[in-house]
């Protein structure tokens, strides 16, 4: 780094071009939450990313036990499956906001006799 270079963190990175407005706020609902995880990500963001962050923040995670937990991002009451899509692909390139729901959804086992 030359001396008129300085670090850029995640908030700076998701600037936009003025460098004014994060590029998507993002806001994920869990419903046994309290709170919902909100969040600034450039457009080029994965929805596999925002998932990973978003279940950080809620504390869950996909775990085999007995039963199967797996957790998914709904938008606009539609579950997300290619979480290779970016926040622009999905989204277009205007709207600057989106507001997702964790679900979680329990496959049950075998059971043991």
């Amino acid at each position: 780094m030359g001396s008129t270079e300085k670090p850029v963190g995640v908030e700076q990175q998701a600037k936009d071009a003025h460098g004014t407005h994060p590029a998507v706020r993002v806001t994920v609902n869990y419903l046994p939450a309290n709170k919902a995880f909100h969040e600034a990500y450039p457009g080029t963001t994965t929805l596999a990313t925002v998932r990973t962050d978003a279940t950080k923040f809620f504390g869950v995670h996909d775990r085999q036990e007995r039963d199967k937990y797996e957790y998914f991002l709904e938008f606009q009451g539609s579950r997300l499956t290619n979480t290779s899509q970016t926040l622009d692909q999905l989204l277009g390139s205007h709207p600057r906001r989106a507001e997702f729901n964790l679900i979680e959804q329990i496959t049950p086992g075998a059971l043991l006799v």
